[in-house]
């Protein structure tokens, strides 16, 4: 691994789009289940996906929706990368994968409270797995549980400019993953963007 990738998640707009075009981080996290509050339509992430920088690799984040839907997504080559942050299992991601391409990487989110947690995300057959403290709750939670994780992870939950140099130095990531952390007033934020990304450089030098 050269080094922490970085995704910034929870685009929603041209002015996001513009911050993340300028920072470079490796990934843009959408998120494509209405739920939530950063949720983008399929629509509106069309617009914002051509507008993003070709080097930037798009992920599209859903929550326990119809595999049928997910394939659209992926169809109307909207995204990369398809993150599941709900309770999909291993019988989903295999259903997932027979109606998608092979190059779409899965990525599957997992919430961290204990070793049974942590063996599960050892043991899936997604591509990339996550672990986060909940369900983009934006909290930390103990780091000690995944120092002798066995497989590279994106590293979710709580992340920001204060903290983000000991997530990189005290577990290696493969990737840190941060929306709210790098916002102000429930907006991204350019300076606290350009603060993390230049951060995780620096780390990696």
């Amino acid at each position: 691994m050269s080094g922490t990738k970085i995704k910034i998640c929870g685009l929603r707009s041209e002015e996001d789009i513009r911050i993340v075009n300028l920072c470079q981080p490796e990934y843009a996290g959408f998120i494509c289940c209405s739920r939530f509050r950063r949720y983008v339509p399929a629509d509106t992430l069309g617009k914002l996906s051509k507008l993003l920088h070709p080097r930037i690799r798009r992920v599209g984040v859903f929550v326990d929706q119809p595999v049928e839907l997910i394939a659209e997504i992926v169809r109307r080559q909207l995204i990369d990368i398809v993150q599941l942050h709900g309770r999909e299992d291993e019988r989903y991601i295999s259903g997932l994968r027979q109606l998608i391409p092979s190059e779409i990487r899965v990525m599957k989110a997992f919430q961290i409270h204990s070793a049974a947690d942590i063996y599960q995300a050892e043991a899936c057959a997604a591509d990339d797995v996550l672990l986060d403290g909940g369900q983009g709750s934006g909290q930390a939670f103990d780091w000690g549980n995944i120092q002798n994780m066995d497989r590279p992870f994106f590293l979710a939950g709580g992340l920001n400019t204060e903290n983000v140099e000991e997530a990189v130095r005290l577990l290696h990531p493969y990737a840190v993953d941060v929306s709210s952390g790098v916002e102000t007033d429930g907006r991204k934020d350019e300076e606290k963007v350009r603060q993390l990304v230049s951060r995780v450089r620096e780390m990696n030098v």
